[in-house]
């Protein structure tokens, strides 16, 4: 499933994500299941369940963290091939120790950066990702790089915070993430200045509906969203062209 490299990340952003998630992959699922109201797994579940998986088919994850989306993909694979490629080793380090030994002939995992997919072009069934977007600069690159490595009619599909449009709870929201996120993070890991950064990162995120443009402008068709929790998350999905 490899190809060959094309270019490299010239401003060291992936440089500071990967020191951001080095600092937190030991706590990292405990604090987002606090910090979600344990809903961060269920939501995972839906994303599973809305995603088209042929039990031989071969599946992407990018920015699998610690391999909990994975696993779930994995659940539904049986004959087919599942690829967790992330940024950061320890966090593949504790993904390769998560994993089942039911699933060590199905399951690989992989370094790698979204922008710059090391395989081959029209490999995949499908991509998928899980609050990996909003840590990359270019967002057209990466689902463009998705929608490259999947087969002609294959899906990528993405779950991500999203933006409550309904008013008075799109405020409480952004309380929560801008005040109470940094300092539950702090409480728990010991150091707020991640999960700060992860508030910024939400705050120029762009919203659902500009996300669904962007599937868009990568060249994907069929492009559309659900979201969850009034908003608080979306998961969006797109078709490559056949031709």
């Amino acid at each position: 499933m490899t190809g060959p490299s094309r270019s490299k990340d010239p401003e060291g952003n992936h440089e500071k994500v990967k020191g951001i998630f080095r600092e937190i992959a030991s706590d990292y699922d405990r604090v987002n299941r606090i910090i979600s109201l344990g809903q961060i797994d269920r939501w995972r579940h839906r994303l599973v369940s809305i995603m088209d998986i042929p039990e031989d088919g071969t599946v992407l994850d990018l920015g699998c963290g610690t391999g909990k989306l994975t696993r779930l993909i994995a659940d539904k694979v049986s004959d087919g091939k599942v690829l967790g490629v992330d940024l950061t080793p320890e966090m593949l380090e504790i993904a390769r120790k998560s994993l089942p030994s039911e699933q060590e002939e199905v399951v690989e995992f992989s370094l790698g950066a979204g922008e710059d997919l090391a395989l081959q072009s029209n490999s995949f069934d499908l991509a998928t990702s899980a609050f990996t977007l909003r840590n990359v600069d270019d967002l057209t690159s990466v689902i463009s790089e998705l929608r490259r490595v999947v087969r002609p009619g294959g899906k990528v599909y993405s779950l991500e915070l999203a933006k409550p449009d309904f008013p008075g709870f799109r405020e409480i929201y952004r309380f929560y993430f801008d005040r109470v996120l940094p300092l539950i993070g702090g409480l728990v890991q010991g150091d707020s200045k991640p999960y700060r950064y992860l508030a910024e990162s939400l705050k120029k995120f762009p919203d659902q509906y500009k996300l669904q443009d962007l599937y868009r402008s990568a060249g994907l068709a069929e492009v559309g969203f659900h979201e969850i929790f009034g908003g608080i998350a979306a998961i969006h999905q797109g078709t490559k062209k056949e031709h």
